[in-house]
């Protein structure tokens, strides 16, 4: 009876250790990638003044892409370089011509309904091009890993690698290079910068390139293992948003800390709820900051 009990014991220990591992290197994967994403979207607030509510679309495209150029027999590593050229260049397009005429113009909401409306027209093009079916790709890296009893695939290993590169390597050139300097500048003061010489409409150019680059990155990393399919940018852009304002607005380093708070949060959410209701969730606790704490994070307070 003694042994049975023992037993029953080891099996509970064994599941409870099993869910835990699975929460925490499931959260650290979606941490990683989350923060990628919102950096993008906290670079073009920061630095531009600019709600792109494109941004989730930015990750939608590069998934589909790298999909669509992988399937007519590009290698991997070339068909990643050309979506990611490809979104940065829908980035730069974006910022360069409408958003920034509008911006000047003082005409801040058309720059919303500009960016949302084109994130719509996007999926509505990419479902005359590729239907409604759900996709996937092969991973790039296929070898897994056992932590902590739990078997991590190699596509997920990978994702994670990549985007903690990504963003100690965009982490560096804003903070060490000259350009990345002029960004900071940009960031703090715009009209500052402007009278010091410093191309400011080349900086939000830069800006909104890199910012799409991330995004779209996070869009290829992901798509061994989480489908492809048209609805995937809305989700993005409510989880970036959320994860910049729990940050505050503006603070990188408030993003990376919001997205790896929102990724457990959301690991917690599907363990003791349903996953369906993540999304809900990361909203009303953006409505709670918004009210008891606008700041976020780390935001700067506003005089």
């Amino acid at each position: 009876m003694r042994n049975e009990s023992y037993r029953i014991k080891n099996i509970i220990l064994r599941g409870v250790t099993l869910v835990i591992a699975n929460l925490l290197i499931n959260g650290a994967v979606n941490a990683s990638i989350y923060a990628l994403i919102a950096l993008g979207f906290s670079l073009t607030f920061g630095v531009a003044g600019i709600v792109n509510l494109y941004h989730g679309a930015y990750y939608m495209v590069g998934a589909y892409l790298a999909y669509f150029f992988i399937s007519i027999g590009i290698p991997a590593f070339f068909s990643v370089i050309l979506s990611l050229l490809s979104v940065m260049l829908i980035g730069v397009f974006l910022m360069k011509y409408p958003i920034l005429y509008l911006q000047r113009k003082g005409e801040s909401i058309y720059i919303l309904i500009l960016t949302l409306g084109s994130a719509y027209f996007t999926q509505y093009l990419f479902k005359l091009v590729f239907g409604t079916s759900h996709y996937s790709i092969k991973p790039f890296y296929d070898q897994s890993m056992l932590l902590l009893g739990e078997i991590i695939p190699g596509s997920r290993i990978f994702a994670f690698f990549v985007s903690v590169v990504s963003i100690v390597i965009v982490m560096f050139f804003i903070n060490k290079t000259k350009f990345g300097k002029l960004i900071l500048a940009t960031s703090q003061d715009k009209y500052a910068a402007q009278l010091l010489g410093v191309n400011t409409s080349l900086i939000f150019i830069v800006t909104s390139a890199l910012s799409a680059g991330l995004s779209g990155l996070a869009g290829i990393v992901i798509s061994p293992f989480l489908s492809i399919n048209l609805g995937m940018w809305l989700p993005t852009l409510i989880k970036a948003f959320s994860i910049v304002i729990l940050g505050g607005l503006g603070s990188i380093w408030g993003s990376i800390l919001a997205a790896i708070f929102m990724a457990y949060l959301e690991q917690f959410v599907a363990l003791v709820w349903t996953s369906s209701m993540t999304e809900v969730v990361f909203l009303v606790i953006v409505f709670l900051f918004l009210v008891f704490k606008p700041t976020g994070f780390m935001g700067k307070k506003v005089a």
